[in-house]
C-alpha cells in the first residue's frame, strides 16, 4: 500500500513537471514567433527607408530643391565667366 502511495505521488509530480515543461515551451515558442514577425517588420521598414533615402539623394531631387527653395537657375551665356590661365 505504501509503495502504491509513493508511486502515485511520483506520478503526480512528474505529470506536473511535464505540464510545466510544455507550458514553458509554448510560451517561448510564442515569444520566438513574435520576434520573427518583428524582425520581418523591421526589414520592411529598413527597405522602405533605404528607398526613400535613395530617392531623396538623387540628382533630380537635389535640382528641384535648388530651383524651388533656393531659387537657383542655370546661368545664361551672359552670366558665365571663364577664367583663363
Amino acid at each position: 500500500m505504501r509503495l502504491n502511495l509513493i508511486l502515485f505521488f511520483a506520478l503526480i509530480i512528474f505529470s506536473l513537471a511535464t505540464v510545466n515543461s510544455e507550458h514553458q515551451y509554448r510560451k517561448k515558442y510564442s515569444k520566438l514567433d513574435m520576434e520573427n514577425k518583428k524582425t520581418l517588420e523591421l526589414r520592411d521598414e529598413k527597405t522602405k527607408l533605404q528607398l526613400e533615402e535613395s530617392d531623396k539623394s538623387g540628382n533630380e531631387r537635389i535640382e528641384q530643391i535648388a530651383k524651388k527653395k533656393l531659387r537657383m537657375h542655370n546661368p545664361s551665356e551672359k552670366e558665365k565667366v571663364f577664367l583663363g590661365k
